[in-house]
């Protein structure tokens, strides 16, 4: 696949975020604030949210950075359940990145991959049924 395809593959410093970034992008996400969530993002960035389809919205991955904000803001806005959120930092799948977890129930795992100096691509995992491991005892 060509480049001018898949935008976030074009060429160009792609790496690990550091974990300045990685913290932001949390903090942004429980404060559910889109328009900081989009200063961390290129213009062109993806998001890909794996709902296990409870999302019907999350089925596809989201491009550019407006739309790509909404999503993020809105995945930790989506679990209102009682309890303190919070934030810690994990590896996902042997990448650094973070889960978000309220009253101590991890609702979402979320890795990402920058190009240049901002967020080309995010992966956030909010599939109940990905997460059980998160969640035991």
């Amino acid at each position: 696949m060509t480049a001018e395809r898949r935008p976030w593959r074009s060429p160009g410093h792609r790496g690990v975020v550091d974990p300045v970034t990685m913290e932001r992008l949390a903090e942004r996400m429980l404060a559910a604030d889109s328009e900081g969530i989009r200063e961390l993002l290129r213009p062109d960035a993806v998001v890909i949210v794996d709902s296990g389809g409870i999302v019907d919205a999350m089925r596809r991955p989201v491009e550019g950075d407006c739309d790509a904000a909404t999503v993020l803001a809105e995945v930790a806005s989506a679990e209102a359940t009682s309890g303190e959120s919070a934030a810690r930092t994990a590896s996902i799948n042997g990448a650094p990145g973070f889960v978000l977890s309220r009253g101590g129930v991890v609702f979402a795992a979320v890795t990402a991959e920058t190009r240049g100096a901002r967020l080309a691509r995010v992966w956030v995992v909010c599939n109940p049924d990905k997460l059980r491991h998160w969640n035991r005892g």
